[in-house]
């Protein structure tokens, strides 16, 4: 026994222990003068002999694109600790070509990991994974097998009637040839093509020989020899392997008059054709829907409502402080795929001081598409500034094209997803109406393990790097539970966005669960995420004209008058809240043809109380959808009405977010600041410059903006499916 102050140290070794020793051993202190006694225990097993299980998580044999990152992992049950060890060829896998992670599971158990990045031809081949002990050892091997789609290189004649067909491809593509005869058509849809085995004429097929190129890429020369042309327009050759499939034809030139005629007819059959092609195409382009961004600012509204003054987006202003080299810019995964252009994801470097790599979501337009309409976007977020609840402009490249406006990354995608995906996990709490909120409501729960939530600044939240955005956790730990609590908050979130929009005089016109993104901690933030989809499919617009309109979130005088304000958008935001209480359901489930919803509009239909929406939620619901505009709630009141419903903790933690937001530290305040600074260098060095950008884009940085006015009257028609 071991003595210090205050502290006394006992000890128990045994010796050779066997099986027998296996038990719970109990240790009590004693203190008689006060007559107190403490116990602890431990449970001990001793085994006769170590031991070792191993296997992996997912197959052995293991396929992956050329570049992509790969993880092998294993999974290994060992007593005593074992020694884990990852081989290829009896040789230990090398930092350079994969990064290996063990980690303890629980208990006896381990997770192995080797992780091999932007994998490389050579990288193909068996990986070995060792677990041994002192009295065990087990092993597994890994195929790993590096794929390249196929690619034909050429497809030309060598000479008289031989044919040469050179591709390349992981794993060795294989080669078929087909034959079309003169008297059938060859079009790619059709039937008319025959595999050489099969052909009539007697043709000669050399074996393929393989080579390796010098990207490590096996590449597979095939050639066909006909004894005659006569009797052939074309012929194909298809290269496929287990990562896909590539064909090019070859068209078979006749030496005859007849083939000759034969081929100049054809060819004034297809100018022709292509020459009516070209008018309906041009004709249908000047009727097709175009992009244009739903916000609007409005100048002023007639006291009838029925004139509506908006400020034209192409006059507004643009500082240049907002660029971004596209240097900096790296473009990853599309997010969403519309008719008019793409969502990306992209690592955005230096975009801070504080910030070395900043993951962001970049919009961009398809070609053909009209360039200003994302400037006009570009311009909008501008003039509004940002908000916590708002997808905030980060920056621009607005130099070249295509045009990239660069926004914050919403990780968790849209609401409406959001709340689809996660409805089999809500959890139907109290009416926050009917009693006592205290300060460990909502934001301010434990998680599962009971730990507190671990707050971090803001700008984590909003934009992290690259690195971090795969790796750390949120900002908060997201409860794995969806909540009444969390529906609350998401309604007001969003009403606090509405509330600045307003604000400012802007009106949303698509407000839905669709145009809500989700961040981490269900943090939320409106946009318009329209480029993103293909409207003309969507089954939530109705096309009118060229353009689409979201039918079932529409004002009755949006529909029937064309009258949009801020008041419609209060309607659009009952029905919202009507997803939003009904997790992600679409509205009006019981009407879908397009008359039906416009007739029970007029009757004054109203949908009924979604399943988990609270009575108080539900008055809201229907103030937002009065007849009379005026009559409707302002989204500040909507704002009070919310907030009297949140827990004191949830309030408080918002306020903290909004301060914090406010107080730039988070990238979109930061880079409104380092806009303004540039704006006031510039008026002092010279107030009267005109600013012109690069490239074709003009962006003028006047400030007189010219008014577009629009007259509204009773006398619009409404198309119908």
């Amino acid at each position: 026994m071991e003595f210090l102050p205050n502290h006394s140290r006992t000890f128990i070794n045994i010796t050779a222990a066997t099986a027998a020793d296996s038990g719970v051993y109990v240790c009590t202190v004693e203190e008689p003068k006060h007559g107190k006694k403490v116990e602890k225990n431990i449970s001990i097993q001793v085994l006769e002999r170590g031991y070792v299980y191993l296997w992996p998580v997912s197959g052995a044999n293991v396929s992956a694109p050329l570049h992509q990152t790969v993880e092998l992992k294993v999974e290994v049950d060992a007593v005593p600790t074992p020694t884990i060890t990852w081989t290829r060829n009896n040789l230990s896998v090398t930092e350079e070509t994969a990064s290996i992670f063990t980690s303890h599971m629980t208990g006896s158990r381990y997770l192995s990991t080797m992780t091999v990045r932007q994998v490389l031809m050579n990288h193909t081949g068996s990986y070995m994974v060792t677990a041994s002990s002192d009295n065990d050892l087990a092993t597994f091997i890994f195929n790993l097998q590096v794929t390249v789609p196929p690619k034909i290189l050429s497809l030309l004649t060598s000479g008289g009637n031989a044919m040469l067909c050179v591709s390349e491809g992981a794993p060795p593509p294989f080669i078929t040839w087909y034959t079309c005869h003169s008297t059938n058509r060859c079009n790619n849809g059709s039937g008319n093509w025959r595999n050489v085995s099969a052909a009539s004429e007697t043709v000669r097929l050399q074996e393929n020989i393989t080579q390796v190129t010098e990207k490590g890429i096996p590449q597979v020369r095939s050639m066909l020899m006909l004894n005659t042309l006569s009797s052939l327009s074309a012929v194909r050759c298809e290269a496929t392997n287990s990562a896909g499939g590539r064909a090019r034809d070859l068209r078979v030139v006749s030496t005859s008059l007849f083939s000759q005629v034969i081929i100049l007819a054809a060819v004034l059959v297809l100018v022709i054709v292509a020459a009516v092609c070209l008018i309906i195409l041009i004709v249908l382009c000047r009727k097709r829907p175009c992009y244009a961004f739903s916000w609007r600012l409005i100048e002023s509204v007639s006291p009838d409502g029925r004139r509506v003054t908006y400020l034209d987006p192409d006059d507004l202003p643009y500082n240049s402080a907002w660029e971004i080299s596209r240097d900096q810019v790296s473009l990853g995964q599309i997010l969403g795929s519309g008719a008019f252009g793409h969502v990306v994801e992209a690592t955005v470097s230096n975009l801070l001081p504080s910030l070395s790599t900043a993951k962001v979501a970049v919009k961009m337009l398809k070609g053909g598409e009209k360039v200003q309409s994302l400037i006009s976007e570009l311009k909008i977020l501008v003039h509004l500034g940002p908000h916590l609840n708002v997808v905030n402009m980060l920056g621009a490249c607005t130099k070249g094209a295509p045009v990239y406006l660069i926004t914050e990354f919403c990780r968790h995608g849209d609401l409406a997803s959001y709340l689809l995906r996660n409805k089999h996990i809500f959890v139907q709490g109290d009416d926050p109406t009917r009693r006592s909120i205290t300060d460990q409501d909502y934001m301010d729960m434990v998680t599962e393990r009971g730990d507190p939530f671990v707050i971090k600044p803001i700008q984590e939240l909003l934009l992290a790097s690259a690195d971090q955005q795969e790796a750390s956790s949120p900002l908060l730990n997201d409860s794995h539970l969806l909540t009444i609590y969390d529906l609350i908050s998401f309604s007001f979130q969003v009403c606090q966005a509405m509330n600045f929009l307003s604000s400012k005089k802007c009106v949303h016109r698509d407000l839905a669960a669709r145009n809500v993104l989700v961040c981490d901690n269900k943090l939320v933030k409106i946009c318009d995420f329209s480029l993103a989809r293909d409207l003309q499919k969507h089954q939530d617009y109705v096309q009118r004209g060229n353009t689409f309109m979201p039918l079932k979130w529409m004002s009755p005088e949006s529909i029937f008058q064309n009258i949009y304000s801020s008041q419609s958008d209060v309607w659009s935001y009952g029905v919202l809240l009507w997803e939003i209480f009904s997790l992600g359901r679409c509205p009006y489930p019981d009407l879908q043809k397009t008359q039906e919803i416009c007739s029970a509009l007029k009757r004054g239909y109203r949908m009924t109380q979604p399943e988990h929406a609270l009575p108080h939620i539900f008055e809201l619901m229907q103030q937002c959808w009065e007849e009379d505009p005026l009559s409707r709630p302002s989204f500040s009141s909507l704002v009070i009405s919310l907030e009297k419903i949140m827990s004191d903790g949830s309030r408080k933690h918002y306020l903290q977010l909004t301060k914090a937001f406010l107080e730039e530290q988070n990238p979109a305040t930061a880079r409104l600041g380092e806009a303004q600074q540039h704006d006031d260098s510039h008026t002092r060095g010279n107030m009267h410059k005109e600013t012109h950008s690069q490239s074709n884009i003009h962006i003028k940085t006047h400030t007189h903006c010219n008014i577009h006015t629009e007259t509204h009257t009773h006398t619009h028609t409404i198309f119908y499916k």
